[in-house]
């Protein structure tokens, strides 16, 4: 399968804005509930995977890039089709839909 290297390079980006999210929502969890400890194994079994998932794409073969002659880009780079569909076999990381910022109103 052929994938560029600036889509590796935006999964490594989203990879570890998810690891600071999970990290800080670790860090907030209130100690003194009886769900505690189970939540924060959870973050921190997914910020593992995560961090494997990083490991595994900088460790990635990568083809030398040629220029097409029409378009003038880089051509894709070729990874290997094992680690790919390792990475589909993975459960998908569900987000939470973000909220809309409302303008402050100064009185």
């Amino acid at each position: 399968m052929k994938v560029t290297v600036a889509h590796l390079y935006k999964k490594l980006e989203e990879l570890d804005r998810d690891v600071v999210e999970l990290k800080k929502l670790t860090d907030r969890l209130a100690t003194d509930r009886e769900y505690s400890p189970i939540l924060k194994e959870t973050f921190l079994s997914e910020m593992t995977k995560l961090e494997d998932q990083k490991t595994e794409i900088l460790g990635l073969r990568v083809e030398k890039a040629t220029l097409t002659s029409k378009q003038g880009k880089s051509a894709v780079a070729t990874m290997a089709q094992a680690s790919n569909e390792k990475a589909k076999q993975e459960p998908p990381v569900h987000e939470e839909p973000k909220k809309q910022e409302r303008p402050v109103r100064k009185y």
